[in-house]
């Protein structure tokens, strides 16, 4: 774009992302009203706490772990959103004192894709700390992670005026057939799903929310190697300063102010592993075809239940076992121009 017509613009703008928090923010104000506290560990929440929110639904199985690993990268407190589970989640997380938990049984779709509930959560809960927002099968990754710890990446971030961080998700699998990638519950994931696509990543400029748009892995080489565009984003911006009129607008891929979105700009990022890809994904395909309440009626699902007749993701000179961020920088999925 000619420079004096994005001038022009830029007001135009402006008052387009001031009007979309005002929406936002009416929007997850009405869909907070669909929640309830079914869980009430809230007065734990101390200032200068670490938060993790997250939504979920029949997910127990992946929760020991999940909660393991964030408590130990620094996490101090749990808000998730229970989207009407019935595989026992409410009784297990009794005994966890540093998790509070939200019980909805509305649409997931309707509630853009979950985002909206979240939002109301982050701005009630969320303002003034560092919130960690992701999925429960999503594990993140940071450069010095071995002497960092969470709260410490945070202080530098800030140090550093950044209200945000960004990262590339990394989908992980198995090496054989998707039945035989066995997870047991309360392991760590990498142990039956160590590899990743080592190439084939690619990324397109959204200049109006100066965000990036990230593309690749397994799901483009798998499932949308004959579109392409229509791949998975892998983008995602999960570590923010919270403040109250903030807000996600596609999952966690993209954010407003638009500032938030310009982690990828900057040099220093993490990573996601990503561990959608595990034995009783079957299962989860087939309850989410019936319920329809992903993107596009499911659509990627749809693939996915094409794709089981033939599910190897194992491909020579392609996939590579994960050995840690270090391997993630040198190949280009992880930045750190300044932890030394």
């Amino acid at each position: 774009m000619h420079p004096l017509l994005n001038q022009l613009l830029r007001p135009w703008r402006m008052l387009k992302h001031g009007t979309q928090l005002v929406v936002y923010g009416a929007k997850a104000t009405f869909f907070g009203r669909q929640l309830t506290l079914s869980q009430d560990k809230l007065q734990h929440i101390n200032d200068g706490d670490l938060l993790l929110f997250a939504t979920l639904r029949n997910e127990a199985h992946r929760m020991e772990y999940f909660l393991e690993y964030y408590r130990n990268l620094g996490i101090n407190h749990f808000i998730l959103v229970d989207n009407g589970s019935d595989d026992g989640f409410s009784y297990w997380i009794k005994e966890h004192e540093d998790v509070s938990v939200f019980y909805t049984t509305h649409s997931y779709k309707a509630s853009n894709f979950g985002m909206h509930w979240l939002n109301y959560l982050l701005r009630h809960y969320g303002s003034n700390h560092w919130c960690m927002t992701c999925d429960p099968d999503e594990f993140l990754v940071f450069p010095k992670q071995e002497d960092l710890s969470l709260q410490q990446l945070c202080q530098y971030l800030e140090q550093t005026h950044r209200p945000s961080f960004y990262t590339n998700m990394v989908d992980m699998y198995g090496k054989g057939a998707l039945r035989e990638c066995i997870y047991k519950p309360g392991t760590d994931p990498l142990l039956s799903h160590p590899y990743f696509d080592r190439s084939g990543y690619f990324y397109h400029e959204n200049k109006p929310y100066t965000s990036i748009w990230a593309q690749g892995g397994v799901r483009l080489r798998t499932l949308f190697k004959n579109n392409p565009v229509q791949a998975p984003a892998l983008n995602k911006t999960p570590l923010i300063k919270w403040k109250w009129y903030y807000a996600y607008i596609s999952s966690m891929h993209m954010a407003i102010p638009r500032k938030l979105n310009k982690g990828y700009q900057q040099g220093l990022t993490g990573a996601l592993l990503h561990f959608k890809f595990i034995a009783d994904f079957e299962e989860k395909i087939i309850e989410e075809m019936e319920r329809k309440e992903h993107y596009g009626d499911s659509l990627e699902y749809k693939k996915y239940q094409d794709f089981l007749q033939n599910s190897m993701h194992f491909e020579p000179g392609v996939s590579i076992k994960y050995q840690g961020w270090k391997q993630l920088q040198q190949l280009g999925l992880i930045v750190n121009q300044e932890l030394n």
